[in-house]
């Protein structure tokens, strides 16, 4: 990323004033703040206080307007759930904004054996148990463990709410269908929801690829079903699922080949996709959250970024040999798209690319920028196409293109800028495709 370094660490996730950052099973999702009014990421989370054993005693919540500033509270406290009052067992959550009253409903584990449902005003708490202190998805309901919940909401392809569930290290993972009040299962809609090897191997995946909580999620037409690094795909949110692999593949991995990282979640928010993610340190129960974007290749094969992975989502430091393009946290949808890049039939890359119009793409908190410097940008366009530089929503510099580059060049941008951390936007018109940026004095 350069020789000289000094951004700010944004991975693990640390909010501001906790005295640790062990807080595992992040579910993110996007809520409007009732304080602000304005739009924030909420990752739901348990607290993890045991070495070599889950010791485990309340469900928090992290919450962030731009991903670089976190906070915190608890949530749900035990004593307000049908656990015992020593109980240790809290284990993974999910929230979700009911379609049909408003209310914000989180779903817990009580360690590996049963669901209970909590319900608040505000999606940060506190929640309140929402079934007199009874599981929603009691042990036994089905063959598989009742816990690890992951609810999905109605959408154009099904109206009803289903709650997924269950590990395959007994019997996979299965679904049942969420009544409108949110706080009951539909009697006789528990079925399983398949992952298949391969499209021609009706037999499920099982053993060798055990673990918990998965995650169903939605990017356009095509379904993902995500547990613990690896990734199954399908045309429906039930499934049949097909094995696609192991999205933690580069990374350390335990004794027995699964990826040091578990449960993980997906969302997209301002035209950007990202992925939050536990991850373990010197223990498997000891564990953080982090949180990267997440990018869709063209067959659907899902990747991250390591240096993301290491510095977090958000932040930029000037002294970066490259800003990647597809790093943006906001960009005008559905003109500006994020795509693959390839070369010789080969992966080589994400940009972000537009036809037509005039838009933007938003880079905030670049730290360590000098006064005046150049900008450097790996783009292609058409002939009279513009590039203008904003700092802080103010123009620093352009460029028009005065012939066509029908293949990635490198083309330079003297800026008028103060020194200091910055907000950078790109404002493009007509048709242009950039791969990345740097910074530098000249």
């Amino acid at each position: 990323m350069g020789k000289e370094d000094s951004s700010r660490r944004g991975n693990p996730l640390l909010p501001e004033g906790a005295a640790d950052n062990m807080f595992p099973d992040p579910h993110i999702k996007i809520f409007v703040n009732p304080d602000t009014g304005r739009e924030n990421m909420y990752v739901y989370v348990g607290h993890d206080e045991g070495k070599g054993q889950f010791i485990m005693r309340d469900w928090y919540v992290l919450f962030s307007e731009d991903l670089v500033h976190w906070q915190c509270k608890k949530s749900l406290a035990r004593k307000d759930t049908y656990l015992l009052p020593d109980s240790t067992d809290c284990w993974a959550c999910d929230a979700v904004r009911s379609p049909w009253d408003g209310k914000y409903y989180l779903y817990y584990s009580h360690g590996g054996e049963s669901t209970g449902v909590a319900v608040s005003d505000r999606p940060d708490g506190p929640f309140a148990d929402a079934r007199g202190k009874t599981p929603i998805l009691p042990k036994g309901i089905t063959p598989t463990n009742s816990y690890d919940p992951d609810v999905i909401l109605p959408d154009d392809q099904d109206s009803r709410a289903w709650i997924v569930f269950g590990s395959d290290w007994t019997d996979h993972y299965w679904a049942m269908q969420l009544k409108e009040s949110m706080t009951e299962v539909v009697p006789g809609t528990a079925r399983k929801v398949p992952v298949y090897p391969d499209e021609n191997t009706q037999e499920e995946l099982l053993g060798v690829l055990r673990s918990d909580q998965a995650e169903a999620f939605r990017y356009g037409d095509r379904w993902y079903l995500y547990w613990a690094g690896r990734y199954a795909t399908s045309d429906s949110r039930l499934g049949p699922y097909i094995f696609r692999g192991n999205i933690g593949a580069d990374i350390p991995h335990y004794p027995d080949g699964r990826a040091f990282i578990d449960h993980g979640s997906f969302t997209e928010w301002k035209g950007q996709w990202y992925y939050a993610v536990s991850c373990g340190t010197e223990s498997w129960s000891f564990r953080q959250s982090w949180l990267m974007y997440l990018h869709v290749c063209d067959d659907g094969t899902l990747m991250f970024d390591e240096e993301i992975r290491q510095y977090g989502v958000g932040q930029y430091n000037a002294a970066w040999d490259r800003i990647q393009a597809e790093w943006y946290m906001e960009i005008e949808t559905p003109a500006i798209r994020k795509i693959e890049l390839r070369q010789d039939g080969q992966h080589a890359g994400f940009a972000i690319a537009q036809e037509e119009g005039i838009h933007t793409a938003r880079y905030p908190h670049v730290y360590g920028m000098d006064e005046n410097m150049t900008m450097t940008l790996c783009l292609q366009g058409e002939q009279g196409a513009r590039i203008d530089v904003l700092v802080d929503g103010k123009e620093a510099g352009s460029l028009r293109l005065e012939k066509e580059l029908p293949a990635l060049a490198q083309v330079d941008i003297p800026l008028q800028n103060d020194g200091g951390e910055h907000e950078i936007t790109l404002r493009m018109t007509g048709r242009v495709v950039i791969d990345w940026f740097r910074l530098k004095k000249y």
